[in-house]
């Protein structure tokens, strides 16, 4: 079957800089299932991205659907036909079905069950063109894309207005219409550099015809050559650089021809804060910052132009004219906002709403101070301290630089902590009670910030829940499911020995509203799962863990059950303990409470083997074993007797009283297991 490369390339008004190497994925994601469903055999597909367009390159792509023979089975035979030879309702409505006219174009099969009707034909593959406006419609339609544009008198949507399309097979334009473009092979190229619009003769030039008109269309040679450059200037600077990959997604995606040009600003900027300067760089201007051997910031900066100039010091001009403004602003906000204390700034908290239904951030201050100084207690931590960083860590969301530079809330607060002379403590508490911001990002550097930490986030989880506005799908305004898994990891990372249920009671008895708290401790029990999937942890020996007899969410020993059963499930033991757990799990299952006995009596034992498994049940004593590995070494030695019993014994046994006795003796068994963990749902 004929083959040749496939491009597609949508040209539109500039596309979203942070959402465009999504939506480069998203199509080629796209458009590989949407060939894979129409059974089009294709090789590799190649997705290309810069401001101005989106574009697909499939190589080896069939021109035609390959042939498929095609047999359904109709009405036996015996009841295909009447006593006058007339085919019966039941052909009838086959035949219907299969656009056959006479009986005679239908064959006969023979199975074990009687002669059927069968039809059976070739059904022609539909060819390419026919196929293709639909299927690219369709990818193009699935992009993710959070508010759609319109244009012109068009009800047409899409991310951004649509200037041209591209639509080649080989040499030839596929002539289908998307996004109210009809395709040809002109594409344009730079905006300035280039002459304009170029043809494309043959998809496979596609990549070097963009080149040779000042494009660069593969995002990722793109954000590769943007590395290098950065790189080769901060070392020419005598600075060093410390990439953002977010920047530098965001910067890839604002130019199609990168050129790094590095610029500087007055020295004087230098005694704002450095976060405030990289910020203001960085947010609004999107600028690599530079900083000295020794990390402190220094007044240069790497800027990156999407043209190539034949006087680069005027572009450099230009963007240090830009910069300057910001900077001053920046240090005007750092001067004005250090005139007031953070306790002034505090009362302002009285009209700032945290949520309608739950109060402002002064109460929600009020409630955290007091829940971190609960932690702090149980850890046997600084409680005046913690109190102090709770009531302030908010304070800042009132100044005037967190106002320009919401990204600065918490460190911010940590500099006007330390312009009003607190505690080291408190000063570095409030900086990282926000912590972890993302997925793996780092955690509280210490206890009193993981208190305050911890009680933001607890609190935040029970009020939320509790005015019942839990996560629902990809809804999440509060972002409770990364405060939950940063309630995980502070615990267990940071080694916080503390009972979570208790946490959330205390938290619950702060609001005064008799919000419930289970739900909440579900939530967070439940994202354990994904946490240790990505450690490479399965979600059996999770649930295993977190279905033990223990009553307190203790999620520090969790931790020590999950990495112990991890252990164990490789050892030698393991396969023995889960089976007979297992088969006492079933054998209880079946049982109601005046099935069995409610202890084991001994006398009542008639076997060797169940009289051995009671005995050495009795003498058992996990309470003075401490670690989930240390109660499982003692556990072990069960393996036996329980193998004994097994093998031994009839636990259904005709005498009741010896059957209740045994069922007794098997509760009694799983307990003991269970103040470890359910082996039974280990896989």
């Amino acid at each position: 079957m004929p083959t040749n490369t496939l491009l597609l390339e949508v040209g539109t008004e500039e596309l979203p800089p942070k959402s465009l190497n999504n939506l480069r994925e998203a199509l080629q994601q796209n458009i590989a299932a949407g060939l894979n469903q129409a059974e089009l055999s294709h090789g590799q597909v190649e997705s290309f991205a810069t401001p101005r367009r989106l574009g697909i390159l499939v190589h080896d792509l069939a021109d035609r659907q390959r042939d498929q023979n095609v047999e359904k089975r109709g009405p036996a035979v015996k009841s295909a036909f009447d006593d006058d030879g007339e085919p019966t309702k039941a052909l009838a409505g086959f035949m219907r079905g299969c656009d056959v006219a006479d009986p005679s174009q239908l064959d006969t099969i023979t199975t074990n069950k009687g002669d059927y009707l069968v039809y059976r034909a070739t059904k022609s593959g539909l060819d390419l063109p026919s196929l293709l406006e639909g299927l690219l419609g369709s990818a193009l339609t699935a992009l993710p894309v959070d508010r759609r544009m319109r244009w012109g008198k068009s009800r047409l949507e899409f991310v951004r207005p649509v200037q041209w399309l591209v639509c080649l097979y080989g040499s030839s334009v596929i002539p289908i219409q998307l996004l109210g473009k009809e395709a040809s092979n002109t594409s344009s190229g730079h905006r300035f550099m280039s002459g304009g619009q170029f043809e494309i003769t043959k998809a496979n030039d596609y990549v070097e015809l963009c080149r040779k008109n000042y494009v660069l269309a593969d995002f990722t040679e793109r954000k590769n050559l943007i590395r290098e450059q950065v790189v080769k200037l901060a070392s020419q600077e005598k600075a060093h650089l410390e990439i953002d990959e977010d920047l530098l997604n965001e910067v890839t995606s604002l130019v199609e021809w990168p050129r790094a040009l590095a610029g500087g600003f007055d020295s004087a900027f230098l005694n704002v804060p450095p976060e405030v300067l990289i910020s203001a760089m960085k947010e609004h201007q999107r600028y690599f910052h530079l900083v000295d051997n020794n990390g402190k910031l220094v007044p240069r900066f790497i800027t990156i132009s999407n043209i190539e100039s034949l006087d680069s010091s005027q572009v450099v001009a230009g963007n240090e004219r830009v910069i300057r403004p910001r900077l001053a602003d920046a240090a005007f906000f750092f001067e004005q906002d250090t005139r007031t204390s953070l306790e002034k700034k505090f009362a302002r908290l009285e009209n700032v709403v945290f949520q309608a239904d739950l109060g402002t951030y002064a109460e929600k201050c009020h409630r955290i101070a007091a829940l971190a100084a609960y932690i702090a207690q149980q850890l046997g931590s600084d409680t005046d301290t913690a109190t102090r960083a709770g009531k302030l860590c908010k304070a800042d969301l009132v100044s005037d630089m967190v106002g320009e530079f919401p990204d600065l809330q918490g460190t911010m607060g940590s500099y006007y902590a330390r312009h009003d002379n607190e505690a080291e403590e408190v000063c570095i508490a409030i900086a990282q009670h926000y912590r972890p911001t993302q997925s793996g990002g780092i955690l509280p550097t210490s206890d009193v910030a993981s208190c305050v930490a911890l009680a933001d986030k607890i609190d935040s989880l029970i009020g939320i829940f509790g005015i019942n506005q839990p996560p629902t799908g990809s809804r999440d305004p509060f972002a409770l499911r990364r405060q939950s898994l940063g309630v995980i990891r502070i615990c267990i990372e940071n080694q916080l020995d503390i009972p979570l249920n208790d946490c959330l009671t205390e938290a619950s008895r702060l609001y005064g509203r008799g919000f419930d708290t289970a739900n909440v401790s579900n939530y967070i029990v439940e994202r354990l799962t994904s946490y240790y999937q990505e450690q490479g942890i399965p979600g059996d020996v999770v649930e295993a863990a977190t279905n033990s007899a223990s009553t307190s969410v203790n999620l520090l020993e969790i931790d020590d059950v999950v990495r112990t059963l991890q252990s164990f499930r490789n050892g030698p033991a393991a396969r023995s303990i889960v089976a007979a757990n297992k088969r006492v799990t079933n054998f209880l299952k079946k049982t109601g409470p005046n099935d069995l006995a409610s202890s084991f009596d001994a006398t009542v034992a008639t076997d060797e083997a169940e009289i051995a498994l009671g005995r050495a049940l009795t003498e058992l004593d996990l309470s003075k074993s401490k670690g989930a590995g240390a109660k499982l070494e003692k556990l072990a030695v069960l393996q036996e007797p329980v193998d004994h019993f097994f093998d031994e014994v009839m636990v259904m046994a005709e005498d009741e009283k010896v059957r209740k006795n045994r069922l007794g003796l098997l509760r009694k068994l799983r307990q003991q297991f269970l103040e470890v963990a359910d082996f039974s749902l280990l896989q």
